[in-house]
């Protein structure tokens, strides 16, 4: 098919994708205001506060950690509070799935605008929405950049992929596909482009920071994980949790149909077939890929966390089409194969709402989880025994912060902690409140409680304990206690 004729539905097409993605807008916008969960009570919450208080601390544009990029981003709406973040990650996730129709339609796969459905219907990919989190910008950018190669703006896309590190520090390694797509298409005018978001935040780091190497210089990674390391099969068999049965089993199909075309060297010669191949199917197996070893070794502090694949969906959802297209194709008449599309469609929403662990539930995925009820709770007690903001705060649990209104970046209002070879906690002025958690406390903050109840400088004030699975109270708990230096 000559790819300068435009497909006789096309125009019908942009109106359905248009009013879906309007319609799940909605939804999402909607669930944004009746959600009370944040997907995950860490780095969620981390990235909301260096957005939110990066015009008062500047710097925090700086932050290699916090991805430069992504706060240059995230800082307006954050001012709305973490509502605000909500919605500019509403608007992020439909940008995407956009891109997704947009990339589906270039491919000329039918039913193009299928591609939104399919990316909002990845249940990971919907709730993580409603987060602070990287990981939409990044997928935004990375399909975005694949829907200008496949429109014929390489140079815009070169240009757009360049900014991804400055997202999520793994946009280094999918660089090196759009280097091996401009060398087979030997489009070689356009590799300088892919340093563009380099050159210029290296540049910003020369005037600001007077380092012009700081974005390796600053790298916050350990090579050696501190977390330890985990199977290989780790990421690969969460898949199901990422984009549910159906979703993963259309992909599976349009993964093996890729292979097929890739073995046939005529196949090899479709219009868009080396962008569809190294741009869309090499991101996904690539960055699951370096994950896969991240994690298998135990390098660049990976703690396993299979969230991160969720920048892969929007391309998932392309690939996704690609097997339904190819199901459909089984039926024998147009009436066939619309019955075919229509029961995978009815597949792929009906399973979100099967009551299985890879589909949505309420209490897990969208109420406030108990480590944030026990955190309210004792920012409550904190303040009707205390005022509010009176008394410096020590915590490593970031969404204290959240609870307490506590400023984070200020060291008068958050101290330090500081904990000695023997384990003490030090460096504390005396009336401040420690907040103790099992999880962050421990984890990151290395303080433990027996020798914080050993100490006689502080003081147990407050405790309060929730079971962390509402279902399965027996099994473990969440746990805070406010201890006060006295001394």
């Amino acid at each position: 098919m000559n790819p300068s004729i435009a497909l006789p539905h096309s125009a019908a097409s942009a109106r359905r994708a248009l009013l879906l993605l309007a319609v799940l807008l909605l939804v999402s916008v909607i669930m944004a205001f009746v959600t009370n969960n944040t997907y995950d009570s860490g780095d969620s919450i981390k990235h909301y506060l260096f957005a939110r208080h990066a015009f008062q601390y500047p710097m925090n544009y700086m932050d290699s950690w916090a991805k430069p990029l992504f706060t240059l981003l995230a800082s307006v709406p954050a001012q709305a509070g973490f509502m605000g973040m909500k919605l500019f990650q509403c608007g992020v996730t439909a940008l995407s799935a956009w891109c997704a129709y947009v990339v589906a339609r270039s491919l000329r796969l039918p039913m193009p605008e299928l591609a939104i459905l399919f990316a909002y219907a990845a249940p990971d990919y919907f709730i993580i929405q409603f987060s602070g989190l990287t990981e939409p910008l990044f997928g935004l950018v990375l399909v975005g950049a694949v829907a200008l190669a496949v429109t014929n703006r390489p140079g815009w896309s070169a240009a757009l992929i360049s900014w991804l590190p400055f997202v999520r520090s793994e946009g280094f390694i999918l660089i090196g596909l759009w280097v091996v797509y401009f060398a087979w298409r030997r489009q070689w005018r356009y590799l300088p482009l892919l340093v563009l978001g380099y050159a210029v935040f290296s540049a910003v780091g020369a005037i600001v920071l007077h380092e012009p190497g700081w974005v390796f210089g600053h790298n916050p990674y350990a090579t050696k994980s501190v977390y330890g390391h985990g199977e290989w099969d780790h990421f690969v068999f969460s898949l199901p949790g990422l984009l549910g049965w159906v979703l993963l089993l259309l992909a599976v199909v349009g993964g093996v149909r890729m292979l097929l075309d890739f073995l046939h060297p005529e196949h090899r010669q479709r219009h868009l077939f080396s962008a569809e191949l190294l741009l869309i199917y090499g991101s996904i197996c690539v960055f699951i890929a370096a994950h896969t070893i991240f994690w298998g070794l135990g390098l660049f502090n990976s703690f396993g966390m299979t969230r991160v694949l969720t920048v892969t969906v929007p391309l998932f959802a392309v690939v996704a089409l690609r097997g339904l297209t190819w199901l459909t194709q089984m039926g024998k008449t147009p009436e066939a194969q619309r019955r075919i599309r229509v029961a995978a469609v009815v597949a792929v929403v009906a399973f979100l709402f099967a009551g299985t662990r890879q589909g949505f539930r309420w209490q897990r995925d969208f109420a406030r989880p108990p480590d944030q009820e026990v955190v309210e709770n004792a920012a409550a007690w904190i303040r009707k025994t205390y005022g509010q903001g009176t008394r410096p705060l020590a915590y490593e649990f970031p969404y204290v912060a959240v609870a307490t209104q506590n400023n984070i970046f200020d060291p008068a209002q958050h101290p330090t902690i500081v904990v000695s070879p023997d384990g003490l906690v030090e460096s504390l002025p005396v009336g401040t409140l420690l907040v103790w958690d099992d999880w962050f406390a421990r984890t990151e903050g290395h303080v433990q409680l027996p020798k914080l109840r050993s100490d006689a400088r502080y003081r147990e004030l407050y405790q309060d304990a929730q079971p962390r699975n509402r279902l399965h109270p027996e099994r473990d708990t969440t746990r805070v206690i406010v201890f006060e230096r006295v001394q």
